[in-house]
């Protein structure tokens, strides 16, 4: 992945992240990816709050994903198949979703309404 990665912490469990926050980041995803490094993942960030889609068109790896709001917490995980084109949703708007290997959550002992410590870098342009 050649994005800008990022370290984001779960509980007691560090991981880094591509940080998807565009568009065309967010259509391609892991798509082409072969194999996921342990504790790396990908973060698609929302301009706002939104109900997610995704599928797994082109994606080979078997992947959990965790929907999290606005208030960092995660909302649900589920478990997404190798080049299922099935489309998942988020059941709530979500702000963020967290792609990971598929039992990375449960490995780690993360469940739903425990929160990721991010902090989104939003720049401001100021004209002076």
């Amino acid at each position: 992945l050649k994005m800008k990665k990022q370290k984001i912490k779960i509980g007691n469990a560090n991981l880094l992240v591509a940080v998807a926050k565009n568009k065309e980041e967010h259509r391609k995803g892991l798509m082409g990816v072969s194999s996921l490094p342990r504790n790396h993942g990908m973060l698609f960030v929302f301009p706002k709050e939104q109900k997610a889609n995704f599928w797994m068109k082109n994606t080979t790896i078997p992947l959990s994903i965790a929907f999290i709001g606005k208030d960092n917490k995660i909302q649900e995980i589920l478990n997404l198949n190798p080049l299922d084109e099935t489309g998942v949703e988020s059941k709530n708007q979500v702000l963020y979703a967290l792609e990971v290997n598929q039992g990375w959550f449960l490995a780690n002992n993360i469940s739903v309404g425990d929160k990721i410590d991010y902090k989104i870098r939003r720049f401001k342009l100021t004209i002076s």
